[in-house]
């Protein structure tokens, strides 16, 4: 099955974040009402500049609210990266991707799936608030970092009030850490891991969140399932 070119799908807002959360207390866990697959590095390798706007589903359905625990003790305790030993195929078979320990993520659309609950407990007892997958068609007019920018905002995040890290651009590929402090309404903070890999006219891409006191334990799986997002090439 050919992927599509052309998504007529409205790319909807991808998860409440920082628009629905009750305000967080000091630890390690974010509330469980907070919103919230040969290996192609996902991030550090050829991101694309593509509509953000087309693509995508509506990722403030579908968040589970599924108890887990506290998170690491230790919030400064760095954790080894731990992913699924099987890769999870999404968009008929077109994307294979090991996701992070104990994640799980549903398609919403034929080019958009979303993390089941978010309050998902993953390494060292950590708190994944929201992940997701998708992709979109490419436009090469627009910079590496304005479908960066196209991306999160479509997260329902102001990409203005975002601090970047750990920024890694080659070609058309795009990987950073992305935070947010607390909002005015007392919405909590988030950590997360964004990567975009162009390719074969398409510009795919993968999101991780977290509190930001749980981002040590969670930080390496989140950059190496970005890194483990396989694009199966399609048969002519």
């Amino acid at each position: 099955m050919k992927l599509l070119r052309t998504l007529a799908v409205p790319f909807l807002v991808l998860g409440l974040a920082v628009s629905c959360g009750k305000k967080t207390p000091e630890g390690t866990t974010p509330p469980g009402e907070t919103g919230s697959g040969g290996d192609a590095p996902a991030g550090g390798g050829d991101a694309g500049g593509g509509d953000a706007d087309a693509g995508g589903g509506d990722a403030s359905a579908g968040a589970g609210d599924t108890p887990a625990g506290d998170g690491p003790a230790d919030s400064s305790k760095v954790c080894d990266a731990e992913v699924s030993d099987t890769p999870r195929a999404l968009f008929a078979d077109n994307v294979l991707i090991r996701l992070p320990k104990g994640v799980d993520v549903v398609e919403q659309t034929p080019f958009f799936a979303r993390i089941t609950s978010s309050n998902t407990q993953s390494t060292c007892e950590a708190i994944v608030s929201f992940a997701a997958i998708g992709y979109f068609q490419t436009d090469t007019s627009k910079t590496v970092t304005q479908v960066r920018d196209e991306t999160i905002k479509a997260r329902g995040i102001d990409p203005s009030g975002i601090t970047w890290g750990e920024e890694t651009t080659k070609g058309r590929d795009y990987s950073a850490s992305y935070e947010v402090g607390e909002g005015p309404k007392g919405e909590p903070p988030l950590k997360g891991w964004i990567a975009l890999k162009d390719k074969a006219g398409s510009t795919f891409w993968v999101a991780y969140e977290t509190h930001p006191n749980a981002w040590n334990a969670v930080k390496k799986s989140f950059q190496e399932s970005a890194k483990r997002l396989i694009i199966v090439p399609q048969k002519k």
